[in-house]
């Protein structure tokens, strides 16, 4: 029976379409004061996707502001025994909509940086889907132009991709773990790969494994990778 309901909860929350839609290629920015703020740029963003997406929901939730609430009784017919979580910071330019059902989560985070060039913006949108046992983060970027007020989709501004291997602690971990993380492939590999959490505080993202009881905590080890005024560097 419990195997049952988690299956149907699951199911309830593969339903939200999050996943597998094209991200927009460039967005339009529309404001009111002097420079857009984190709630501009989630509307631009939102914006593109269908009425009854998972984006569209959590744009709902932005505009209200900051809350945390059991769901109407539509979307419990859809999820059961779910709440949603809100977070609008506008002063550090963050924000995140949760959606807890069953143990599991489905949320979108985003956030901003200013560049150094002082004519660009940097915006990033984070997916993150718990409903097949880990965290499946997925992280797109976009350059905001402060002249043509458009969003446009990027490559990660990333020096260098981080890598499963990158999240194990090879001074603690034995050679067994790191061979199992290096040597990982297909379906196995995706509990390994990087999961991102969004900076509200400070500049830097952060990574982790994606399953954190893929190998024993005490061989893990969380990256940062720090932003430079244009795109984010990883240490050795």
């Amino acid at each position: 029976m419990a195997l049952i309901k988690k299956t149907i909860i699951m199911l309830a929350l593969i339903a939200i379409p999050i996943l597998g839609i094209a991200q927009p290629q460039s967005c339009k920015v529309t404001y009111g004061g002097k420079q857009p703020t984190i709630k501009d740029f989630a509307r631009a963003y939102c914006s593109q996707f269908d009425n009854d997406s998972f984006e569209r929901q959590a744009l709902a939730a932005f505009m209200s502001g900051n809350s945390k609430s059991t769901l109407s009784s539509s979307a419990n017919e859809r999820i059961a025994n779910g709440c949603t979580d809100c977070i609008v910071d506008t002063r550090n330019g963050y924000m995140k909509y949760t959606v807890h059902a069953g143990g599991n989560i489905i949320a979108l985070e985003i956030c901003y940086w200013n560049c150094n060039n002082k004519n660009e913006k940097l915006v990033a949108i984070n997916t993150i889907d718990s409903s097949m046992g880990f965290d499946d983060s997925s992280l797109t970027f976009y350059r905001y132009n402060v002249k043509n007020k458009k969003m446009r989709h990027i490559e990660a501004p990333f020096y260098r991709t981080p890598r499963p291997i990158d999240l194990i602690d090879q001074s603690k971990a034995d050679q067994k773990t790191i061979e199992m993380v290096l040597n990982s492939h297909n379906e196995d590999a995706c509990k390994f790969q990087p999961a991102y959490i969004l900076p509200r505080n400070g500049k830097d993202i952060i990574c982790h494994i994606a399953d954190p009881n893929a190998v024993p905590r005490e061989f893990q080890r969380e990256c940062k990778l720090s932003w430079d005024g244009d795109g984010f560097g990883l240490p050795d």
